[in-house]
């Protein structure tokens, strides 16, 4: 019996000291579900390896909603592979992702003619996916945006990826 009273001790002062332990060097405490400092509850859903569908584009003065049918849509692998559809043109290349911005190489896309909404979506969607953008994740919505100051609003989705 005594033995089982100091195993108990044991596995308290450990799941205590587990508990107490905060290596991250700063004096917050977690709370669960807090995601950060921007005040959302949400974790953000990670850039890579996500499906990413526009939701809303801001252009040439112009805020357009993206098309429902077909989406439009970019998703980054693990690797850096790139691939998308503007709803018009499908497309496909290579990205770098850091914290705060992602570096598109040239994507290579098809060359469907497009009209109205459709074909300004087209255009402006691989203009703001080129270069260096700025991106903002919170909980499961991305926003790029260009130096030119033109932007993507992303939602996250959950469909599975295809393959162009």
């Amino acid at each position: 019996m005594r033995r089982l009273g100091t195993l108990a001790a044991v596995a308290g002062i450990a799941l205590l000291a587990a508990c107490g332990g905060n290596d991250s060097g700063d004096d917050t405490t977690a709370v669960p579900g807090d995601s950060g400092s921007d005040g959302s509850t949400e974790p953000a859903v990670p850039i890579v390896g996500s499906r990413w569908v526009l939701e809303e584009l801001q252009a040439a003065g112009a805020t357009i909603a993206g098309p429902a049918d077909p989406q439009a849509y970019f998703e980054i692998g693990e690797n850096g592979d790139v691939t998308g559809s503007t709803g018009c043109n499908g497309f496909s290349g290579s990205a770098e992702v850091s914290d705060s911005s992602i570096t598109f190489q040239p994507l290579i896309s098809t060359r469907r003619g497009c009209s109205g909404d459709l074909g300004q979506i087209d255009n402006s969607m691989l203009a703001v996916l080129s270069g260096e953008v700025t991106v903002e994740v919170s909980g499961d919505a991305l926003t790029i945006t260009n130096a030119e100051g033109e932007s993507l609003t992303m939602q996250a989705s959950d469909a599975p990826s295809t393959d162009l």
